[in-house]
């Protein structure tokens, strides 16, 4: 779970630190104090994308750090521990930084690390939820991920798409096969391109070669003049001298240092005397060959404008080959590949319908299960009366399978089932999506949920069942909650208020934690937009009401 955060210079944050719990917390404040730049800052942490605007004004950068508290057995430690990051007692720190100049410097235990690898690691922690989110929905194609989700067979999904692609790859050379018009003239044609390429004998690195080959005979007046005058100095006198010099001071054998720089010279000696002889061997082998200087060319010419014309490169060259090689093959033997590929195209499409099946048997199971499951959320979350179906229909079928998969509901008494993006109002879509996650929290072993403002359009009993529902799951995993309403706030175990404060031109947001008087008060400016003894009374009945409900006592 989170157990810390740290914000500094975030936009209207100049500082915030906050020690976190592992249940349900709240934060309310008036619109505009920055009730949801915590969980902007959150996000972030997860892998949101930053830039130089968020940045307090007049500061240079902002710092967003978040500590993560992991269960020993947690999943994420061996990804962790894979990427080089140690996690001493199940402590993960996340640290992201922004500069002014658009910099983004993300850390993982103080270890620089990819912005990538932080969202793969701390969106498998936390999840966060606002109405965009619950708009999500609205959209038919989210019912089929939706499903697959609650039936975790990645293995059977994987094996349905790889049979779709080879299923459609099989059926489009077919296709094209039965399609061609290619002629006599287009036989010919190809045919002159495969034969220009074969001509040339290409070698893999051979212009490189003759390229360095060239280069050498192109400075062959060079390289003979340097070497030879190198040659001709040494035979004039300074490997002999030195051979001279040697004899004389080898005769003086009684002195030792005489002795040892006599042994040295004639080291000196035979060294020379060996590169003179390599040079003058390979001075006679540079030799200029002015036909193999016009056979370099032509040929190094010959491979550039076959390269240019068929790619580029010999690698360009080759797959061309290839292409041409088949497509010649397949004019040659178009029928024996026809009859061949339709036989081909048969097997793929038996086992694409087989793992379609397969996929199609499982989803109706577990599209019971779901139903079922979401049902007894609906109930909790004062939709007593409604009803909730998975509809499979069957279609033509793509890599996820031939099933078209739609969310029915109905909300009410004697209402027929509808597809739910075409039925259900903001409200009754929030609770909908609600009674999902609590549903999937239970899978994913998701650490964290956020909760940001979910219960816009709905008010009374149904906004204090929304905040039952939150604290009830809030026993699994902790959750944060914003939101502007004193029935969900007061089903909080910790509540914090957003304040945004102006002085001297200066405007800064901070949070807070509530002491129980404070959450009353919190509470009645939320609900009636004042502390009148009224209004506290109320609230302090709603917020008594709460804890009996919730067990927070």
């Amino acid at each position: 779970m989170l157990t810390q955060i740290y914000v500094k210079n975030f936009i209207l944050m100049d500082e915030v630190q906050l020690e976190l719990h592992d249940n349900m917390s709240a934060f309310t404040g008036e619109t505009g104090a920055g009730k949801s730049l915590l969980m902007d800052a959150i996000g972030i942490l997860k892998g949101d994308r930053v830039n130089s605007d968020m940045i307090k004004e007049g500061c240079d950068k902002a710092v967003i750090e978040g500590v993560f508290e992991l269960a020993p057995q947690h999943s994420v430690l061996q990804q962790l521990q894979d990427a080089g990051h140690e996690c001493e007692d199940g402590l993960l720190i996340v640290t992201r930084e922004v500069t002014r100049e658009g910099r983004s410097i993300v850390r993982i235990n103080q270890r620089t690390t990819t912005v990538s690898f932080v969202k793969q690691i701390v969106s498998q922690l936390v999840d966060i939820h606002s109405q965009h989110d619950t708009q999500y929905l609205r959209n038919a194609a989210s019912h089929q991920l939706l499903l697959d989700r609650f039936a975790r067979d990645e293995d059977l999904l994987a094996k349905t798409k790889q049979s779709y692609h080879s299923y459609r790859s099989m059926k489009d050379a077919l296709e094209e096969a039965l399609h061609s018009d290619y002629n006599e003239d287009d036989l010919e044609f190809l045919t002159f391109q495969l034969n220009e390429i074969d001509e040339v004998q290409l070698q893999e690195e051979e212009l490189e070669a003759l390229e360095q080959e060239q280069k050498r005979m192109m400075a062959y007046e060079k390289l003979s003049s340097s070497a030879a005058q190198a040659v001709a100095l040494l035979d004039e006198g300074s490997v002999s001298s030195i051979y001279e010099s040697y004899r004389l001071l080898h005769a003086l054998h009684e002195d030792e240092t005489f002795t040892d720089a006599a042994a040295q010279l004639l080291d000196l000696y035979y060294a020379l005397d060996e590169q003179c002889s390599r040079v003058r061997t390979h001075l006679e082998e540079l030799e200029f060959d002015e036909g193999r200087f016009h056979e370099l060319q032509e040929r190094i010419f010959l491979i550039h404008k076959i390269q240019r014309k068929y790619g580029g490169s010999y690698a360009a060259v080759m797959e061309k080959r290839s292409f041409l090689e088949k497509k010649i093959d397949s004019i040659l033997h178009r029928q024996d590949f026809i009859a061949k590929s339709e036989k081909e195209l048969e097997k793929a499409r038996k086992v694409y319908e087989e793992d379609c099946m397969q996929l199609h048997v499982l989803r109706e199971k577990k599209a019971r299960e779901l139903e079922q499951l979401i049902l007894q959320q609906l109930k909790d979350l004062q939709l007593p009366n409604a009803r909730f179906h998975v509809e499979l229909e069957p279609f033509e079928g793509n890599a996820q399978g031939s099933d078209k998969i739609t969310f029915l509901v109905s909300m009410n008494a004697g209402e027929r089932l509808r597809p739910l993006q075409a039925t259900a109002s903001g409200g009754e879509l929030s609770r909908f999506m609600l009674g999902l996650k609590t549903v999937f929290t239970r899978l994913t072993g998701i650490d964290t949920i956020i909760f940001d403002e979910i219960d816009t359009g709905v008010s009374g009993s149904v906004a204090f069942s929304i905040g039952k529902k939150m604290r009830q799951l809030a026993q699994r995993t902790q959750v944060f909650c914003v939101t502007h309403l004193a029935s969900v706030a007061a089903c909080a175990m910790q509540h914090y208020v957003v304040e945004k404060h102006q002085e001297g031109g200066h405007t800064e947001t901070t949070i807070r934690l509530l002491n129980d008087k404070e959450r009353i008060q919190e509470m009645a400016v939320i609900s009636q937009g004042s502390t009148s003894e009224s209004a506290l009374q109320a609230a302090k009945e709603l917020y008594e009401l709460a804890k009996k409900e919730t067990g927070n006592n």
